[in-house]
């Protein structure tokens, strides 16, 4: 058998079953299958925390798409002639551009998960919920929150949807027959698109490795469309596009597009598991010295036992992290800015914060004679509706909180009537100016930072400025003035939630952040 068939790929009835027609067969065959193991795994993930956020259905659909277009580059040097040219022009103007458009919001999830946890370093905010007596008012309203949401993910999405029906309508369309408009959408994202988000995300530290991820999938795809066009424009490559044929030059960086946009979160869901296991190993060990007295139970670390190169050395107790949220001091603002600038949850730390000074806030208040224990209840509700929208509702939290369904469930049973009612006060045109219905000033993220909303520095002053009001504010002004508080809301309404997320906080960000900081002290 021939290495190569002299002919190569000249459109003939004829297949090439040679060596080289064979090996890309095969390659396609075990790559397909290795690819979708990979996806299948990746998929068992998809609920993570850390998972959610990169957005991996979406990531594996984009891979899925464009892995379409790939086969077809493999299989067409062996298929000669008898590969329909129509078939090619459809996946060519249909699957790449999809697939591209896909990744590039894939890939706009790092910026926008940055952008966001800096938002909530400035300010505590919520997304609005569309409302309408009719619904022709109901859609109207959506749709005007969606325009004034333009920085956000879902209008980024949006605008690529409407291009991506675009291309498929120019390509249904019968004066389409060049592969060139398909083309531009690899161009405007290797050259364009691609670029500037390297730009954007340059000051980016993170700890998954998402920036280095996106770096290799943007760089691996330059050098494809001027290979293309200098293969199919010109007779530079003649030669070799009879066994190299021009969309091939696509295949390597669409190869790296997909190993990337898969195997890394793979890796981090490998290492998050790996941590999870010394964690609970380190535990176990603590515990079973403790029961000896061999260990001090006030020691503010604990040695880990596990022999590994992957070893995390020393981790800091839970009493270290209660005494950071406890005295609320540097170490506290060091360690928010490393939740939202570098493991982006900042969210789960903000909650505490928040959950921390409701329930000091109520002792407080309990002990005081000027409020009655109903002006004290209704006060406090609204304070807990507050956090409820801003850090715990799927619908409004820009950032939602990461606690188990029961706990949730709980919560939404306590708040879920009073926020949905707040969230959907004029959402479009309303703001309001009452420091007692702070909830009237949704979440508006093309106003810039001279015009703040005032949520977080209502969350930063406590509840002070909730009462200050109270007896000036009128029924017709207050949104709680129909609210019966519920009869199970007390004090501790917020400690289950608290108690899983400050676990969650203590086992990977807290730990990940105290050894940062002790390797950054021994290196000064």
């Amino acid at each position: 058998m021939k290495f190569v068939t002299p002919e190569g790929h000249d459109f003939a009835l004829r297949y090439n079953i040679d060596v080289w027609g064979i090996l890309q067969i095969v390659f396609c065959v075990v790559y397909t299958v290795i690819l979708c193991t990979l996806c299948w795994m990746l998929w068992q993930w998809r609920n993570h925390p850390v998972m959610r956020m990169r957005k991996i259905p979406m990531a594996i659909c984009a891979v899925l798409v464009l892995h379409v277009y790939l086969i077809m580059v493999l299989v067409v040097y062996t298929v000669n002639g008898y590969w329909p040219c129509d078939a090619e022009f459809w996946i060519m103007s249909i699957y790449l551009p999809i697939g591209i458009g896909l990744f590039q919001v894939q890939n706009q999830q790092l910026l926008l998960i940055s952008r966001g946890q800096r938002g909530l370093l400035k300010e505590d905010m919520y997304k609005p919920l569309p409302s309408g007596k009719t619904l022709r008012e109901y859609y109207w309203n959506k749709f005007v929150i969606w325009c004034r949401s333009v920085k956000g993910q879902d209008n980024f999405e949006g605008f690529i949807a409407v291009g991506m029906l675009i291309q498929v309508r120019r390509s249904s369309s019968p004066l389409q027959t060049t592969k060139a408009p398909s083309i531009i959408w690899q161009a405007v994202w290797n050259y364009i698109a691609g670029p500037y988000l390297l730009y954007k995300i340059r000051m980016i530290h993170d700890i998954y490795q998402w920036r280095l991820q996106t770096t290799l999938a943007i760089v691996a795809g330059l050098p494809g469309t001027p290979l293309w066009l200098i293969a199919v424009y010109s007779d530079w490559l003649t030669g070799v596009s009879k066994y190299w044929n021009g969309a091939m030059w696509f295949a390597p960086g669409l190869i790296m597009m997909e190993m990337t946009a898969i195997l890394m979160p793979l890796m981090q869901c490998w290492k998050i598991h790996k941590q999870a296991q010394e964690t609970e190993r380190a535990l176990s060990d603590f515990d079973r010295k403790l029961q000896h007295g061999v260990s001090d139970p006030n020691a503010s670390t604990i040695n880990t036992s596990v022999k590994t190169r992957s070893t995390r050395g020393s981790m800091e107790t839970m009493e270290s992290l209660d005494k950071c949220l406890t005295e609320m001091g540097s170490t506290f603002t060091e360690f928010l800015q490393y939740c939202t600038t570098k493991s982006f949850n900042g969210e789960n730390l903000m909650f505490l914060e928040k959950a921390i000074k409701f329930k000091a806030d109520w002792t407080r208040m309990m002990s005081s004679t000027a409020l009655t224990q109903d002006q004290v209840r209704l006060t406090m509700y609204r304070a807990a509706v507050h956090i409820y929208l801003t850090s715990v509702c799927e619908k409004t939290a820009p950032f939602q909180i990461n606690i188990e369904g029961r706990y949730y469930d709980r919560l939404k049973s306590l708040f879920d009537a009073a926020a949905t009612m707040i969230a959907c006060r004029r959402p479009a045109s309303h703001r309001s100016n009452s420091a007692v219905t702070p909830w009237d000033e949704p979440l508006d993220p093309m106003e810039s930072n001279d015009q703040p909303i005032l949520l977080r520095s209502m969350a930063k002053n406590s509840t002070t400025a909730l009462i200050t009001d109270l007896d000036t504010t009128t029924d017709a002004e207050d949104p709680f003035a129909d609210i019966t508080v519920p009869a199970a809301f007390d004090v501790t309404c917020f400690d289950q939630a608290v108690a899983s997320v400050k676990h969650m906080l203590w086992q990977q960000p807290w730990q990940d952040f105290s050894r940062s900081k002790r390797t950054s002290t021994a290196s000064a």
